[in-house]
């Protein structure tokens, strides 16, 4: 009867032990808010500076370490420029007929502790999506946000886990 007591009791505290995790403990205790100015231009995309921006400043707000404030009152300052969006050939078929593209997205950002004046990191992010070469509009702006929101998620991560 006990073995299979403990069994469970140690099973129980395995599971719950995965069971959350978070990097708030990561931070110091006075790095609480987060400034994400408009992101610079070089690619040319319309509209991807508020895009990239909106999608970095929502995933701060829904990972809810960091409140999303304005620069003057913000303890860490994540500065960024988008790099480039482009379609490179992934896939060719007899004939040279492209098949299918790989669309890449880069973003540069730098992150800096306001209060320390110190840089934390300064990481060019980049992801890709694939794309069928008959695409429309509609599919290559679903593969623009698809890339957005894995490098939204890296940003996060690592500004999250730099400290």
């Amino acid at each position: 009867m006990r073995k299979p007591l403990f069994a469970l009791a140690l099973f129980s505290l395995l599971l719950s032990a995965c069971g959350y995790y978070s990097f708030k403990g990561a931070l110091p205790s006075y790095l609480n808010s987060v400034a994400v100015p408009l992101f610079d231009d070089r690619s040319a995309w319309p509209d991807i500076r508020e895009k990239v921006t909106d999608s970095v400043i929502n995933g701060f707000v829904d990972d809810n370490t960091l409140k999303v404030v304005d620069e003057s009152k913000a303890a860490v300052l994540l500065t960024g420029t988008i790099l480039s969006v482009n379609r490179v050939e992934q896939a060719v078929e007899q004939g040279e007929n492209v098949t299918e593209y790989r669309l890449i997205v880069k973003v540069k950002v730098k992150c800096e502790d306001v209060r320390a004046s110190k840089k934390m990191y300064d990481k060019t992010f980049e992801a890709y999506t694939l794309l069928q070469s008959n695409a429309g509009q509609d599919e290559i702006d679903a593969a623009v946000d698809e890339a957005l929101k894995i490098i939204t998620e890296d940003i996060v991560n690592t500004t999250l886990s730099g400290w």
